[in-house]
């Protein structure tokens, strides 16, 4: 799985296959039937369309995280915060390689949109779209918004780590279920990184927020009780 696969969405050119719906046609030559996705059954002896559809939908998301990551990276006028947002690409790239490779050792094609991965994309999408809108807040604003975007991706990740733990955990022994329950380890500690870092920010911006208006208030009454003794005192 290359870096511009993994870059890359679900586009024709990059061999999408995808179900129809009951308001989607397909390409005759790019459908994919259930049948063709019952592979991890095989292996895990789960519901192998669901788990295709999952595997593909956990992995949208972080796909859609990179895209996130370098918005915020983009708007963010923290150093601190850039930094944080560079990093956190790298992480989701590492993190759709994970999910990738899940989906191909269990015979899922990389390049499958399942339907939960669609609409995966559509919220994320959403997401990541309203900080083009920018320009109808100032920039303390959209410092704590994306903050809280970030907890509310990095809530997400850890969401989909733990329902990969959960399903290992019902396996036998397997080179399967070993791998599927390393890439939960891996996604839940990286995962629960972000969403704590993210966490830890929105309570120091929206604390010093609330309080520098207090602190005001504190500064303006001692000014003024100075006065006052001054006043007195000048009498």
């Amino acid at each position: 799985m290359t870096t511009s696969t993994i870059q890359t969405p679900a586009t024709w050119d990059t061999g999408t296959v995808a179900k129809p719906g009951p308001m989607m046609v397909v390409n005759p030559e790019r459908q994919i039937a259930d049948e063709q996705l019952d592979t991890p059954s095989v292996a895990t002896g789960l519901n192998g369309p669901f788990v295709a559809d999952l595997l593909a939908s956990c992995a949208t998301h972080e796909r859609l995280g990179v895209n996130l990551f370098k918005t915020l990276e983009a708007r963010t006028n923290n150093p601190m915060a850039k930094s944080r947002f560079k990093d956190f690409q790298k992480d989701s790239l590492e993190a759709v390689a994970i999910w990738d490779g899940l989906a191909a050792e269990m015979g899922v094609p990389v390049s499958y949109a399942s339907p939960p991965a669609r609409l995966t994309e559509a919220m994320d999408t959403r997401l990541e779209s309203a900080f083009l809108l920018t320009g109808a807040a100032d920039q303390a604003t959209v410092e704590l918004k994306g903050i809280e975007a970030v907890m509310l991706a990095a809530t997400m990740c850890v969401a989909n780590a733990s329902l990969l733990a959960a399903l290992a955990e019902g396996l036998d022994d397997s080179p399967v279920k070993t791998s599927m329950s390393e890439s939960a380890a891996t996604l839940m500690a990286t995962g629960q990184t972000h969403l704590e870092w993210a966490a830890t920010m929105q309570h120091q911006m929206v604390l010093t927020q609330a309080k520098s208006k207090m602190a005001e208030k504190a500064v303006a009454a001692a000014e003024a009780l100075v006065g006052k003794v001054r006043d007195v005192v000048g009498r």
